[in-house]
């Protein structure tokens, strides 16, 4: 009998039988108590086959012997002393039992027996080895386990499900709100079965642990979520410190009080004042959203409509828990950059590892493009100029107009940085028409000859020097001509523009344009 465990609850007659017992005492949290006190037992039990009596409290119906069977199945703790036989003592037989619960399914697994509740039962069990590899065929392909009925919501569950993982794929152990939520979660049964379903790989195919790696640009990061601190806000702190050149905010905001004309001005007044180069935006943010059916419904949809009335070149990244592809591609329509799906349950084909790659590249390419904020800007403040209230100006205004939805295209970034460039080259170019008429060689409000060789580069450099009086501009003019006559005239060379050079004429032209429309040519 030394080899035999029992756990029971008074209503073994014959429990003396054995010199190994649990007396099982079930408290309101019935999963928390199988973890915390049934679980350690066995953990330390020498026990080579373990007797369970089918009902571990005063209410027959609720059959607590069946459900301790899940957990020892699936409490990775135990080892491979999950895989011991268990012989389930019962008044029933196994067609009534599975009348009564569908977690009777489990009488249908690999080392699982039901005796009849008698010493007669002891001694009669065929025991059979139980492999780690057959796990997965002979018990858990055979079972499932309902998420709990009386949790707050599928949505809770979710969250909570995707949080532990993130976390434990991170490996962080130092945040209250995750250490809550992973001893929250770590007893429930339906979370253990999740993670035999879903486990967390962490090791590449030669054995090396997998570490993922920060985004390398540097920038702004705001993060917006109504579940920010139930973790997710020490997630994302824990993956951005990896990169000391990342200034990394959470929206600390309590969502469940207010209203969203509320949340979306308070939002609005935040990233003003903060300036992001990139939002890490949750899509629902209010309980409404999880009822809403209409996408334009979600507050996310409306918080992004006011990031891009602020700035359009503020990076959009949405974090969403929904599986539903169509919901997600509608996302593009917003401008957004792209998306990450939470961990979620019944979504097999969310990867981790894949998340957290995925991840790292929409961050770099966002912060990649933060100076598009400052095009953005520059080109407003340049067609806010008096000058571009002439008619004559209309070419130019066009030109201006096109260079930030030209760099915020999804065309090649090569070929969007020559386009630009050619628009500023073309720009110059009509700042020239302003000042010099080329037929004849003379200024055109002077009648004065200027004496300049028929380039766009000699002109404009003459109308900077001798008439704006602006100067140290020489270097920048002679990078625009020479790169547009590469385009214009290739020569097999490779064109390289990078975006600082494109930032640098757009200011430079900025600068330019202010002094002609104070000096108003022509007028």
């Amino acid at each position: 009998m030394n080899s035999r465990l029992l756990i029971y609850n008074d209503n073994v007659s014959f429990f003396k039988k054995f010199n190994s017992k649990i007396a099982f005492k079930p408290t309101a949290d019935i999963d928390e108590y199988i973890t915390k006190n049934i679980i350690p037992q066995l953990k330390t039990s020498k026990a080579k086959i373990i007797y369970i009596k089918d009902n571990l409290s005063s209410n027959y119906l609720e059959l607590y012997g069946l459900r301790l069977i899940y957990h020892i199945r699936l409490s990775q703790e135990l080892g491979n002393k999950r895989f011991l036989p268990i012989v389930l003592l019962s008044d029933l037989d196994t067609y009534l039992l599975n009348r009564l619960t569908p977690m009777a399914k489990v009488l249908f697994t690999k080392n699982i027996f039901v005796a009849p509740n008698s010493i007669e039962s002891l001694g009669k069990i065929e025991i059979k080895e139980f492999k780690e590899e057959e796990f997965e065929r002979k018990f858990l392909n055979l079972i499932e386990v309902e998420a709990p009925k009386d949790y707050l919501s599928h949505h809770d569950i979710s969250n909570e499900w995707a949080i532990y993982r993130w976390a434990e794929f991170l490996k962080i152990n130092d945040s209250q709100a995750i250490n809550q939520n992973r001893e929250k979660i770590a007893s429930m049964l339906y979370f253990k079965y999740l993670l035999a379903r879903n486990p967390i790989t962490i090791k590449k195919k030669n054995g090396i642990q997998f570490v993922p790696r920060p985004p390398e640009n540097s920038g702004k990061i705001l993060y917006i979520d109504d579940e920010w601190a139930k973790g997710w806000s020490d997630i994302f702190k824990h993956y951005f410190s990896k990169n000391k050149n990342i200034e990394f905010e959470t929206l600390e905001y309590n969502f469940k009080d207010s209203n969203k004309f509320k949340i979306i001005s308070d939002i609005d007044k935040r990233v003003k004042s903060y300036n992001p180069d990139l939002v890490l935006l949750d899509l629902r943010l209010t309980q409404s959203d999880h009822k809403s059916k209409e996408i334009d419904d979600f507050t996310g949809i409306k918080v992004i409509k006011i990031i891009k009335e602020i700035n359009p070149a503020i990076q959009v990244v949405i974090l969403s828990a929904t599986g539903k592809s169509l919901i997600l591609e509608k996302l593009y329509r917003y401008n957004i950059l792209g998306y990450i799906k939470k961990e979620h349950p019944t979504d097999n084909s969310i990867d981790t590892k894949e998340s957290f790659e995925h991840l790292k590249e929409l961050i770099d390419t966002g912060l990649g493009k933060k100076y598009l904020k400052e095009i953005w800007n520059i080109q407003n403040r340049i067609l806010d100029l008096e000058l571009f209230e002439k008619e004559n100006f209309k070419q130019m205004r066009f030109e201006i107009g096109s260079v930030f939805e030209i760099l915020d295209s999804n065309i090649n970034m090569q070929k969007r940085y020559i386009y630009a460039m050619l628009s500023i080259h073309q720009c110059l170019e009509e700042i020239n028409n302003c000042y010099i008429d080329d037929k004849r060689a003379v200024w055109i409000d002077t009648q004065k000859p200027i004496n300049v060789k028929n380039s766009t580069k000699n002109k404009i450099l003459e109308v900077l020097t001798k008439r704006l009086r602006l100067y140290g501009f020489e270097e920048k003019i002679n990078e625009i001509a020479h790169l547009r006559n590469g385009v214009i005239h290739p020569n097999g060379r490779e064109i390289n523009i990078r975006s600082e050079q494109i930032l640098d004429w757009f200011e430079m032209l900025e600068n330019i344009l202010k002094k002609v429309s104070s000096d108003q040519p022509n007028h």
